[in-house]
């Protein structure tokens, strides 16, 4: 007790004074592991989020670049010149040299089409007619890919096999080619030797992670390409001996479509997490400075812990409510006045920091939505599609020439940018819903019936881009594909008290109430990690959300639905929307308006 009396702590002064450092220090320590913990977990899910769009990006362009080696090597296998001395070879006729030179010709101006593409090479079933050298398509492949390329459901793919066994440095596929004027006997293969730089030119195209490793890998989990970025550290001692020591980075692993290969990407976790090192430093520094500060103020406040500070407290009361007001107040006592000045600033900094907080959110949703329509030129697609067009008609089969231009169209709309921040009018919006009707009854026929009951009065109205096709796409692959017998569909456009609906009917399959339920909530629900990777009901809940951002939440969509009983989904916006768009525009302050 006499120590304690020493120290002063018997009196109100200094036991205020501990107890305030007391219970600073363990406040303190609550919101700074609370806030370290919520803000490390969220920068680690943003990291993952960019990791998984780099790893999505790349291997799209990936999929682009051996679809463009697919398209270029079956229009080869489809040259009528490879076809007529392929079937020269198979009725016994020795190929010549002057033909082997033509042959050579074809092959290098295919290849010129593509910055992939080092090399074609062209066998008969006996030998090769390019390169001219005494060797057969075995001896060049091996068995094992000869078989697969033979193989009934292999017939005319790709055969993706990976290093060259002949070539190290480049990459090889292999396509069995067909002559069609022997009944589509076999009559040779087609060589494709490929650029071992796929992943240099993906790197070009997609966004990068500092310190990043990207390698492709072939059905054995042989590396066949790599590229990396700055900062992108190997180590010798790694147990897989290929120069990189896994337990250093985060791996994402991709497969790609159509072939074996695996696209790697592999970022160093010290990149990921140095800004979550830095913010506990600084949450570490801003405690301690905060404690020595409130220390000192508080041995000062403790003396004049009276009148004033309790009208200081009913102010700051006042901001419970998450709307804080300054104190206009002044006080005898230096130290009082002195936090209430300090009051004050906090005051204006977090008023600050709310509207800048909540402005930057605005910004972020709406660069989020513009990000749904920010787009790619796949100009090789459209002139491959324009001619399979100009094929089918100087074939004379007018409904594939149809089919074709409307495919391009409908890809065309979806992909090209519109004109005022991705809204369309609604009649835009019909006529990319016909050529998609159109399309899907060239493959279902009878078993798809489509009736659009629009009214022409709303045709004018602006709506978001797509806001209405994925959502027939989802009836008719939800609903109405697992029928055997097929349905229909019925899409009424109409206005009814200043609002427009789009009501899309099926008599489809329905869904039972618990998966009703489960639809009606994720549509409620804000949008999370764990739902954008189940892959279902994405297109609908977008649609919902970009509807309610431009809007409000009065809008967006209603669903109802019985098991084998159908389902009718609506979509509900406001006629008059003009004035809103422009007063959010102004709030959120965008520069393009």
């Amino acid at each position: 007790m006499r120590l304690l009396s020493k120290m002063g702590l018997d009196k109100t002064r200094g036991q205020i004074f501990v107890g305030f450092i007391v219970m600073m220090i363990i406040v303190l320590s609550l919101t700074v592991s609370s806030l370290y913990y919520l803000l490390s977990k969220v920068q680690k899910e943003n990291a993952s989020r960019y990791i998984d769009e780099i790893a999505e990006q790349a291997s799209g362009r990936l999929e682009s670049l051996l679809s463009e080696i697919n398209v270029l090597t079956l229009q080869l296998a489809m040259d009528e010149r490879v076809q007529d001395q392929l079937a020269d070879e198979l009725r016994g006729e020795t190929t010549t040299y002057d033909e082997k030179m033509q042959l050579r010709k074809i092959l290098i101006d295919k290849t010129a089409y593509s910055e992939t593409i080092r090399e074609i090479e062209l066998f008969s079933e006996e030998n090769s007619l390019y390169p001219i050298v005494e060797q057969n398509i075995a001896a060049r492949v091996g068995e094992r890919y000869v078989r697969e390329a033979n193989e009934a459901h292999q017939v005319g793919a790709m055969i993706w096999i990976g290093r060259d066994p002949q070539n190290p440095a480049d990459l090889l596929a292999v396509r069995r080619v067909k002559v069609e004027k022997l009944d589509y006997q076999n009559g040779g293969y087609l060589v494709i030797r490929i650029k071992p730089s796929l992943v240099d030119f993906i790197s070009r195209d997609v966004a990068k992670a500092r310190g990043s490793i990207m390698r492709l890998l072939d059905a054995d989990g042989n590396e066949i390409s790599l590229a990396g970025t700055e900062g992108a550290a190997a180590s010798s001692d790694t147990p897989e001996g290929d120069g990189i020591n896994k337990a250093e980075y985060v791996t994402v692993q991709r497969k790609i479509k159509t072939t074996d290969w695996q696209l790697e990407i592999m970022v160093l976790k010290t990149a990921l997490t140095e800004e979550i090192h830095f913010l506990q430093d600084v949450l570490i520094w801003a405690s301690v400075l905060s404690i020595v500060v409130f220390a000192v103020l508080s041995y000062y406040l403790s003396l004049l812990i009276t009148s004033p500070i309790k009208r200081l407290t009913r102010v700051m009361q006042k901001g419970k409510g998450g709307n804080p007001q300054e104190n206009p107040g002044t006080y005898f006592n230096r130290e009082v006045n002195l936090l209430n000045v300090k009051y004050n600033q906090m005051v204006r900094e977090i008023n600050h920091l709310i509207k800048s907080v909540y402005e930057k959110e605005l910004i972020k949703s709406k660069s989020e939505i513009k990000a749904l329509h920010s787009q790619i030129h796949p100009h090789f697609l459209f002139n491959t599609l324009d001619s399979l067009y100009w094929a089918h008609i100087r074939k004379g089969d007018d409904e594939l020439a149809q089919m074709v231009i409307r495919l391009a169209d409908m890809f065309r709309y979806s992909i090209q940018l519109s004109g005022e921040d991705g809204f369309v009018t609604v009649a835009e919006e019909l006529e990319q819903i016909k050529r998609y009707v159109y399309i899907m009854k060239m493959r279902w026929h009878e078993r798809l019936q489509v009736h659009i009951h629009d009214d022409p009065a709303v045709h004018g109205l602006k709506i978001p881009k797509l806001t209405i096709q994925p959502l027939i796409e989802n009836a008719i692959v939800h609903g109405i594909e697992p029928l055997e017998s097929g349905g229909i569909i019925e899409l009424t456009v109409r206005e009814r008290d200043g609002i427009v609906s789009f009501l899309i009917a099926d008599n489809g399959v329905g869904m039972s109430e618990a998966e009703l339920a489960d639809v009606r909530e994720r549509l409620q629900n804000d949008m999370n990690v764990a739902f954008m990777s189940s892959g279902k009901g994405i297109g609908m809940f977008n649609v919902s959300k970009l509807i309610q951002f431009h809007y409000g939440s009065d809008y967006g969509i209603r669903i109802e639905s019985r098991q084998n009983g159908g389902t009718v989904v609506e979509v509900r916006i406001p006629a008059e929307q003009v004035q809103e768009e422009v007063d959010r525009d102004e709030y959120t302050g965008d520069p393009s308006r």
